[in-house]
């Protein structure tokens, strides 16, 4: 297993500024690797597309979908004194838009899902033999939103074992303390 340190840039620019100063400060061009993350749900890692079976943010969608319902079909009920048939579509309406609020309010609660790595240009590089932190300072000095640490397989100088679904282990910003 190697180490790896990789940045994320937003545009191709400032990663190849930051691969520049890499080697000038005496990382081998074989340690160095660039290349393109894809946004989080554009990896293609199933055979019809997309990352996953399902949105993890629509996990819980269906017991919304079901409690809206329930209280939309309930008020509906509550239209009896309006005669048989306006009671028939108040429950119908009640209910079909309860779903819709309740499936709504179900989905998309992204405080529970793990960080996801951004889109844009990665840099990696094999820290083997090269301190961990410098490689840091360089990346974040060229303007990497992210900078992460991984133990990975590194091979034809590549990031050879590469998810772009694993949640990034942070490096922190040891130099922030110091300004």
């Amino acid at each position: 297993m190697a180490t790896i340190i990789a940045g994320m840039f937003d545009t191709i620019t400032k990663a190849e500024a930051a691969v520049h100063d890499l080697r000038e400060g005496h990382c081998r061009q074989e340690d160095i690797s660039t290349f393109h993350n894809n946004p989080p749900g554009q990896h293609d890692t199933f055979p019809v597309g997309g990352d996953e079976d399902a949105d993890p943010g629509a996990k819980d969608a269906h017991a919304g979908a079901a409690a809206g319902a329930a209280i939309g079909a309930g008020l509906g009920l509550a239209a009896i004194a309006a005669g048989p048939l306006a009671v028939a579509a108040a429950v119908g309406v009640g209910a079909y838009t309860g779903a819709l609020g309740g499936a709504l309010s179900g989905s998309g609660d992204s405080g529970n899902l793990p960080a996801r790595r951004p889109a844009g240009v990665m840099v990696a590089v094999n820290a083997t033999g090269v301190p961990e932190q410098s490689i840091a300072q360089i990346l974040r000095q060229r303007g990497a939103s992210v900078v992460e640490k991984a133990d990975g397989e590194w091979r034809d100088g590549q990031w050879a074992d590469f998810d772009p679904l694993a949640v990034p282990r942070l490096m922190p910003d040891e130099s922030a303390g110091a300004r």
